[in-house]
């Protein structure tokens, strides 16, 4: 690898450091607001899915958009740092309205208001994020730079999910609210402190990006957006296909756990209070130390194989973990220890190998472009994701949820209830990755075959 494509590590450290902010939200969002929701404001799982489900209609536009407009930006700041500076503090600000609980009486107006602050919350997420991860491939240009950029990035997103899911319930309600009388009000007052502490970390690490890492120089996209036909030319891009797929499948598996992990732990494992906090801490932990494994395994062969065998791993620990019985603490966290080994190849790998087909739609079309597969990556992913809340705030609704205003105390819930969370949290993971497994099998880009692409494209540019 040459100096010119070799990152320093400064430049990884400020890039890494950028991702704490939007995965600092998207755990809270993920692990808290749905039991915020259900547990704090007191609303039914089935309307608390049904609001995660409001703006996947916009992000069919909003994600691939933001991500064509980036690719088309001409600035002195480049094609993707303007859009960090402007979004970052209205961000923080949105992510802070989640868990302010308005005072209406009517559980509409708690729907309607829900609904319009997570649709403002994840069109500037999407502003951030999607031109943040286009980077990427733009910062990254070789196979396995890609996969130490991604390990940096994956680090601070793990050391964000580490400290949201140890320290956000915890201060929200064993901290904060007893400042504030505990009970209900104080719960609700100890959410909107820990949310306006969290927002003020997030939107820092993206204005320091935005002001000290440069972008490489490249000509914007020159051609028209045109949402119909630039959507073909991505699905017709076969590695992107697979890639995406694969991505899906890993994501969108991590959410649906996360999503009634803690209900999950209190109410069917029934674990003493505070040991939720425990076993997350735990999970993502072993994940933050699991990085340098999972990069030496992708040196050592390849990202297709590493994720072969990293997945077939998390596979067979989400198997065994569907006959824990009720009751069982110590040996739970042997199985979070594995299980964040896996977590940490679900996180890593998939957005690795997405990386690589950007070479190979340049190829097709002679343009860069980044932000519009990162875009349309996102939105699929944040539709799946609000399907599958959806449909998990159906069934738990379905199988008789008792929703409070409690927090995180034990609730008695019915064993329908109780095993509908069992499936969420094991049998349907284990049956998706095993799925992602075969699509892995097949994709076709190796480092060989990427190098390859690499070649003829600097060829190409040469004018040889």
């Amino acid at each position: 690898m040459s100096e010119a494509t070799r990152l320093t590590t400064k430049t990884k450290l400020i890039f890494g450091l950028g991702d704490w902010g939007t995965s600092a939200a998207a755990t809270a969002r993920n692990i808290f607001w749905f039991v915020f929701l259900t547990n704090v404001v007191g609303l039914n799982p089935g309307l608390a899915g049904g609001i995660w489900l409001v703006g996947r209609l916009w992000d069919a536009v909003n994600d691939p958009l933001i991500g064509s407009l980036s690719d088309r930006l001409h600035s002195r700041w480049g094609r993707r740092r303007p859009f960090l500076l402007i979004g970052a503090v209205p961000f923080a600000l949105t992510f802070f309205l989640l868990f302010f609980i308005p005072p209406f009486e009517s559980t509409a107006a708690l729907v309607i208001y829900y609904s319009i602050i997570f649709l403002l919350y994840d069109t500037l997420y999407t502003v951030v994020n999607v031109p943040y991860l286009a980077l990427v491939p733009e910062l990254a240009q070789t196979y396995d730079e890609r996969s130490s950029l991604t390990g940096w990035r994956t680090a601070f997103s793990f050391l964000a999910q580490l400290a949201t899911a140890g320290a956000f319930k915890l201060l929200a309600e064993n901290v904060f609210a007893p400042w504030f009388g505990g009970g209900p009000d104080g719960i609700r007052l100890g959410y909107l402190l820990a949310a306006g502490l969290w927002a003020l970390s997030m939107a820092l690490p993206l204005i320091l990006l935005a002001l000290t890492i440069r972008e490489p120089e490249r000509e914007p996209v020159s051609s028209p957006i045109r949402l119909l036909g630039n959507f073909r030319e991505v699905f017709n891009n076969r590695p992107f296909r697979l890639a995406a797929l694969i991505y899906l499948l890993c994501f969108t598996t991590g959410d649906v756990i996360l999503l009634v992990f803690v209900r999950y732990l209190i109410d069917y494992v029934r674990v003493r209070p505070g040991f939720d906090s425990v076993v997350l801490a735990v999970v993502l932990s072993a994940s933050l130390l699991s990085i340098p494994l999972v990069l030496a395994l992708m040196r050592r062969t390849d990202k297709r194989t590493a994720y072969l065998i990293s997945i077939g791993f998390m596979v067979a620990v989400l198997t065994v973990g569907a006959f824990l019985p009720p009751g069982v603490q110590n040996p739970l966290l042997i199985g979070a220890v594995l299980a964040g080994m896996g977590f940490a190849a679900m996180s890593i790998i998939p957005w690795a190998i997405v990386a690589d087909v950007i070479e190979v739609d340049e190829l097709q079309t002679g343009e860069r472009r980044e932000g519009l597969y990162t875009g349309y990556l996102v939105f699929l992913r944040k539709l799946a994701t609000g399907l599958f809340v959806f449909g998990v705030g159906q069934l738990l609704s379905a199988t008789g949820y008792v929703s409070s205003t409690t927090g995180s105390l034990f609730i008695d819930q019915p064993r329908a209830a109780l095993n509908a969370m069992r499936f969420l949290v094991t049998v349907i993971p284990a049956v998706a990755l095993a799925l992602s497994l075969v699509l892995a099998w097949r994709f076709p880009l190796d480092r060989e075959a990427h190098e390859a692409i690499r070649r003829e494209l600097e060829a190409r540019r040469a004018g040889l």
